[in-house]
C-alpha cells in the first residue's frame, strides 16, 4: 500500500516538473533588434532580450566587415558578460566568394581567451552563393 502511494507520489511529482518546463519552453521571448547601417550595409546589429520587468538585456552582437565586391567578408559575434559590463568575443567567421563556381566559402573559429585569437572549433563550410541573402538578412 505504502509503495503504491509513494508510486503515486513521485509520478505525481513527475507530471508537475515536466508541465512546469513545458509552459516555460512555450512562452515566447521578446527578442529586440538594434541595427546600424552604414552606406546601406548593415554594420552591426544587437540582439536585446526583453526581461520581465520591461528592461532590455543585452544578449549579442554582430559586426559586419565588407569586402570591395560589397559583400560580407568578415562576421564577428560578442556575448554581454554582465559580470564585467562589456562584450565578450565569440566566434568570428571569415567568407570568401568564388564568382566562377557560385560558392561561398567560410572559415568558422570560436574565441580563445589563451592565444587571443578565434581559433578553436575551427570549422569549413561551401556554401552556394545563391544563399547569400539567407545568410545575411
Amino acid at each position: 500500500m505504502k509503495t503504491r502511494i509513494l508510486s503515486k507520489g513521485i509520478f505525481t511529482l513527475l507530471l508537475t516538473v515536466m508541465c512546469g518546463f513545458a509552459a516555460q519552453a512555450s512562452s515566447p521571448r521578446n527578442y529586440l533588434y538594434d541595427t546600424k547601417e552604414e552606406n546601406g550595409q548593415i554594420v552591426s546589429k544587437t540582439v536585446f532580450l526583453q526581461a520581465d520587468n520591461g528592461m532590455l538585456d543585452k544578449q549579442v552582437k554582430y559586426e559586419f566587415v565588407y569586402g570591395e565586391n560589397g559583400k560580407v567578408a568578415v562576421k564577428k559575434a560578442y556575448r554581454w558578460d554582465a559580470k564585467t559590463n562589456r562584450w565578450q568575443p565569440f566566434y568570428q567567421t571569415e567568407y570568401s566568394y568564388d564568382e566562377k563556381d557560385g560558392e561561398i566559402q567560410s572559415v568558422y573559429g570560436l574565441w580563445n581567451k589563451k592565444t587571443n585569437k578565434y581559433d578553436m572549433n575551427v570549422k569549413r563550410m561551401v556554401i552556394p552563393s545563391s544563399n547569400y541573402n539567407d545568410i545575411f538578412s
